[in-house]
């Protein structure tokens, strides 16, 4: 399965687009900075797919030509003023023509574009599924972080021959799996407040709240391979919960294994996935015995530990189907020592498996990128009012996605943030970049003084970086004490701090939007948006008063347009409609040699920021 060329008429800033994939890598990285449209690629390539796939509404806004190679034939599909040809012939329908047999898609929250399209096509999938005539698998498979108990079990339930196993185990130092599986039920979304799908018992069993069709079937499976109570160690709780509304189970692992022997590998992801889409699988969870002696179970392993396998074990998985994986950052969320280590599995997947899936893979991660086999990458450049793609060396890559910021090793890049949170007592706030970190310190002292900053300023390379950097357990294990604060710009950044899942403390966007971050002592903000001016519009809509989310434009220079000595350091934006301002120029020379210079009274804009982190550090600074 391969991708060859795919011409895009106008979808978002993909204005006439043509990417012509060459030679026969299993792995296709597209990189660039924020906005530049390599996740608008993939989301045309899904819009692509889910109307020749026709299953849900079929309706496509733009006109496209795919070409693929399956099965050893050459496919080349046209979509022009409301007409489709397959190899140059005017159909209704694809027809007979083969397409691929799913479309495997990992997204990480920050594109909410991506989750609604897979969630569209989920929906009409849990349809058919509740009316029992839905199809062995579906075409779009979503896979975000929130299957990584799922992808993980599957895959020891392998045989222990498998070599896909085999190889989980040991990047993960997983020495052996216990002898039983526990599964947890809930009443699914379709039977919540209707008696006729109330929890049964008969004499064939438990009636899992009235499913039918292919899940009705494999929890006959599932509830055949249950295993009894040992006679030691502590009693499990089973059987149907009534309060939670849950059933509870254990299920011999072996059991299950040998009912799948014989068949596909993703037979089984598949029939779990069922479960999962239903909303009536709870949980899955065996206990796992590590290297290194201790206990663990499959959540025990962070999203770094998981994503270093995760490519490597849906591409084993589905090698007997005929694949295009489409990942849109999924390094986005990882420190960058995970992001360095993230392109290794590719090198350990089977031929097989790479001749039956193209991957795509979009980053802006300097440090995915340095461990990339490949010479060349492609590159997302915005020219003017269009995207252009190119190859380019590594190296500038690199240089170009940190800004000639990253000239520093892998390793240093990984210690610097470690060790000023070894040495410092105090509260955090993490930048996207050396140029805001640098903005921060200059502002506080223009601001306050003489006085003591009771917080340090930690730029953390990158807004996927600062993203992922918060929602990760180790540094809150490590630094259990510690208060962060994350400051996003309020414009792509929007994406990564809408990611961060918690509670808005903040809603006045003037005052920076701010979040506490569930179950964490971290708190996300963007910029503060000016109360007035052209900037101000460039964020909040001037009839309804909403933001515009990622659309909007305000990255911290701007918090600088209205000071009448740096006109030249902006200009409109051609490459946008609207009249849109932007800034030109280094930025870290900006922040170095001109901001310095400008008078307090032009910091003003920066008090929300420091308002509310000085709310929240303690006096004294608590012990690290």
């Amino acid at each position: 399965m391969r991708l060859r060329h795919v011409h895009i008429s106008d979808y978002k800033n993909l204005k006439n687009f043509d990417l012509t994939f060459d030679g026969d890598s299993f792995l296709d990285v597209f990189v660039g900075k924020n906005g530049t449209g390599k996740s608008n690629l993939l989301e045309a390539l899904i819009e692509i797919f889910r109307h020749l796939d026709g299953a849900d509404d079929a309706q496509i806004d733009f006109d496209y030509d795919l070409a693929y190679e399956i099965k050893g034939e050459e496919i080349e599909i046209t979509w022009e003023n409301s007409i489709l040809s397959v190899n140059g012939k005017e159909q209704k329908t694809l027809g007979s023509a083969p397409k691929p047999d799913n479309i495997l898609v990992y997204y990480s929250g920050h594109n909410d574009t991506v989750s609604t399209l897979i969630e569209k096509y989920q929906t009409a999938f849990r349809k058919n599924l509740i009316k029992a005539d839905a199809s062995e698998t579906r075409f779009f498979i979503g896979l975000g972080s929130d299957y990584k108990e799922l992808l993980l079990t599957t895959v020891l339930l392998q045989p222990e021959a498998s070599i896909c196993r085999q190889y989980i185990c040991r990047r993960l130092g997983i020495k052996g799996v216990a002898p039983d599986l526990k599964v947890t039920l809930k009443r699914p979304h379709y039977a919540l407040k209707k008696t006729q799908f109330d929890f049964l018992t008969n004499e064939e069993g438990p009636q899992f709240w009235g499913a039918a069709g292919s899940a009705k079937d494999f929890l006959s499976v599932l509830y055949s391979c249950t295993s009894i109570q040992p006679e030691k160690g502590p009693i499990r709780t089973e059987g149907y919960q009534a309060d939670d509304d849950k059933y509870i189970f254990y299920v011999n692992c072996q059991k299950l294994t040998d009912a799948f022997s014989g068949r596909d590998p993703h037979e089984l992801f598949n029939a779990l996935d069922k479960l999962k889409v239903l909303e009536m699988l709870d949980g899955l969870s065996v206990e796992l015995l590590l290297v290194s002696g201790a206990s663990a179970y499959t959540s025990h392993f962070s999203d770094g530990q998981f994503q270093t396998v995760y490519i490597y074990a849906i591409t084993e998985l589905f090698k007997t189907r005929h694949c295009i994986t489409l990942l849109d950052e999924p390094d986005s969320f990882l420190h960058p020592e995970w992001q360095h280590e993230f392109l290794s599995q590719i090198s350990e997947i089977s031929d097989a498996a790479a001749k039956t899936n193209h991957t795509l893979l979009s980053s802006h991660s300097a440090s995915t990128i340095s461990s990339s086999n490949d010479s060349l990458i492609s590159l997302f450049e915005i020219d003017g009012a269009t995207v252009k793609i190119s190859k380019v060396p590594k190296s500038q890559v690199i240089t170009t996605l940190s800004a000639g910021l990253i000239t520093f090793s892998e390793k240093e890049a990984r210690l610097t943030i470690q060790l000023l949170l070894r040495g410092t007592t105090k509260p955090v706030l993490f930048t996207e970049g050396v140029s805001d970190e640098v903005i921060l310190e200059t502002a506080w002292g223009k601001l306050y003084p003489g006085e003591t900053r009771p917080f340090e300023i930690q730029n953390a390379f990158c807004c996927g970086f600062l993203g992922g950097l918060l929602q990760r357990d180790d540094i809150y294990d490590n630094h259990p004490r510690k208060t962060f604060f994350g400051l996003f710009d309020f414009d792509d950044a929007y994406n990564e701090w809408n990611g961060c899942k918690g509670d808005s403390v903040e809603t006045d966007p003037h005052k920076c939007l701010t979040k506490k971050l569930r179950d964490r002592n971290s708190y996300v903000l963007l910029l503060p948006v000016p109360t007035a001016g052209p900037i101000k519009d460039q964020v909040i809509h001037a009839r309804s008063g909403e933001h515009f989310k990622a659309n909007s434009r305000l990255a911290m220079e701007l918090l600088f347009h209205q000071v009448p000595s740096l006109s030249g350091h902006f200009e409109i934006d051609p490459s946008r409609p609207g009249n849109v301002i932007r800034f030109v120029g280094e930025k870290v020379r900006f922040a170095k040699e001109v901001v310095p210079r400008l008078a307090p009274a032009h910091f003003k804009v920066f008090e929300p920021i420091f308002d509310f982190i000085r709310s929240k550090c303690p006096t004294p600074a608590a012990d690290n």
